[in-house]
């Protein structure tokens, strides 16, 4: 049995009318033989015409001004997931509660639900809201081992350890701790992969010296507790208290979700018209602007825009320098005249004029 093809009529039909109109008929191409070159028609344009489909969902920045390229979702209109591009879950490494929130918006299909587009956000609210309890109460119903796979990511370093030098990040603070804890001998390597979580502490130090390896939970206690001390700068730490969610940084994953929450549900609603779906998660400063300007009857938003009113009745814009060229017609087509006296100047070159009055420029006959 064949297989069956599909075949799209109107990107078929819009390749050969392109073909047709805009081929280039005289492309020419060097003959290594003769030395010559051969000229034959050639048309490299072709189109591919995607969908339709139930739904699109594209994210917004949360910087003003600023678009997120190439991600987006793409639904078939019997519900399935045609293509996702460019979101973390795609990504290897990730963080993996965004992977798991995300999986479970687009895979399981909650941008889908409902009818109308605020049931819509409501449905995504709640896959958002329930991640978010989930950190604000420190994973209290989950495991150690789900707590420690939710919250941890992987970075790979495509460089031998030395070879970053001084430079600083998660992954090199983390392949630095493996070395003192496995010894040098295992990242001698390129392609070390690195797994880590964000400890909350030492506090004034920046993320990238509060990664923490997460080998380092499957140590004995004792080992354990020798390089938490030494990584977390807490002398006090025994091993009654080494407990995963006393040292994971809650607020650091917390503004990370807040982040993707951002981007993929609350922007987007504000942006179309629909109420915070998440209230827990605040909205840029920047975006109440750019929603009441959206709604302003009364908006202005260019000069252009004041007269666009008369063009549309028919007016013919003229070129402000035209209006005092002489090009157009009308009283604003005169040309100024400048006059300019001096006056109490006696000028010694030139007599009066007929009639007894000096010129314009001459000023008036008698001294002061």
């Amino acid at each position: 049995k064949k297989p069956k093809v599909a075949i799209s009529y109107p990107c078929v039909m819009l390749n050969v009318d392109v073909d047709r109109n805009n081929h280039n008929p005289q492309y020419q191409t060097l003959n290594p033989e003769t030395g010559a070159y051969d000229k034959q028609r050639e048309m490299s344009i072709e189109f591919e015409v995607d969908g339709p489909y139930k739904a699109m969902i594209l994210p917004a920045s949360t910087e003003e001004g600023r678009l997120l390229k190439k991600r987006y979702a793409v639904f078939e209109l019997n519900g399935d997931l045609a293509e996702l591009k460019g979101f973390e879950v795609k990504r290897r490494g990730e963080l993996q509660l965004l992977k798991v929130f995300q999986t479970q918006i687009f895979y399981e299909g909650a941008f889908l639900e409902g009818s109308t587009l605020e049931e819509c956000y409501a449905s995504v609210a709640k896959v958002a809201d329930r991640w978010i309890d989930v950190i604000d109460t420190q994973g209290v119903d989950l495991d150690d081992d789900e707590v420690l796979e939710l919250f941890s990511e992987q970075k790979s370093m495509s460089k031998t350890l030395d070879e970053y030098g001084a430079q600083k990040s998660t992954a090199i603070t983390v392949a630095r701790r493996l070395a003192e804890f496995l010894g040098e001998q295992m990242v001698a390597n390129a392609g070390l992969a690195c797994k880590f979580i964000i400890a909350h502490r030492p506090a004034e130090k920046p993320v990238t010296e509060r990664a923490i390896p997460v080998t380092i939970f499957d140590a004995e206690p004792a080992v354990k507790v020798h390089f938490l001390r030494k990584w977390l700068k807490d002398r006090s730490l025994c091993a009654e208290e080494v407990d995963i969610r006393s040292i994971i940084d809650w607020g650091y994953y917390r503004k990370r979700l807040d982040v993707a929450i951002q981007k993929i549900v609350s922007v987007p609603a504000a942006l179309q018209g629909v109420a915070n779906p998440v209230p827990r998660v605040r909205h840029p400063d920047w975006l109440g602007k750019v929603v009441r300007a959206q709604d302003d009857t009364f908006k202005q938003q260019s000069v252009k825009s004041m007269f666009q009113g008369a063009i549309d009745k028919g007016a013919k814009p003229v070129d402000m320098e035209d209006l005092f060229g002489g090009k157009a017609k009308g009283a604003l087509a005169t040309r100024p005249v400048v006059r300019r006296r001096q006056r109490g100047l006696r000028v010694a070159a030139e007599g009066p004029r007929e009639g007894g009055e000096e010129g314009e420029e001459g000023g008036e006959g008698g001294e002061e």
